[in-house]
C-alpha cells in the first residue's frame, strides 16, 4: 500500500496568540480534509506558541494519484484559490517556512 503525506514546518506570527494560531490550524486541517482530499492531517508542535511556536503539519492521502487531484481541484478553480488566499493574506496568524512530500511504499 502507498501513501503520500504533505509535511509543512509551519511559524506563528508575532503578535498572535497560541489560541489563535493554533484555530487557524483547525481550519486548515478542516479545509484538507473537506476540500481537498485528504485521509487524515495530523499537527505536532514544538515549542510554545507565544515563543518560538512552530507546528509540523502533516496531510495525508491514500497515494500520489489522490494528491495529485487535490492539487488539480484546488488550483482548477483560480477564483476559489484566490478567494481563499485572500481571506488568509487579510488574517495572517502562521507562516509557512519549507516542506516537502513524502511517498511511503510498503513492500
Amino acid at each position: 500500500m502507498a501513501k503520500t503525506t504533505e509535511v509543512w514546518i509551519v511559524e506563528g506570527v508575532e503578535g498572535t496568540t497560541r489560541r489563535q494560531q493554533m484555530a487557524r490550524l483547525g481550519e486548515w486541517k478542516k479545509l484538507f480534509l473537506a476540500e481537498a482530499g485528504a485521509s487524515a492531517v495530523t499537527i505536532w508542535e514544538g515549542g510554545y506558541g507565544e515563543y518560538a511556536g512552530a507546528w509540523l503539519y502533516a496531510v495525508e492521502f491514500d497515494n500520489a494519484e489522490a494528491y495529485g487531484k487535490s492539487q488539480d481541484k484546488f488550483l482548477a478553480n483560480s477564483k476559489s484559490f484566490d478567494d481563499a488566499m485572500e481571506v488568509w493574506q487579510k488574517t495572517p496568524m502562521l507562516k509557512f517556512r519549507g516542506g516537502g512530500l513524502i511517498h511511503h511504499v510498503e513492500i
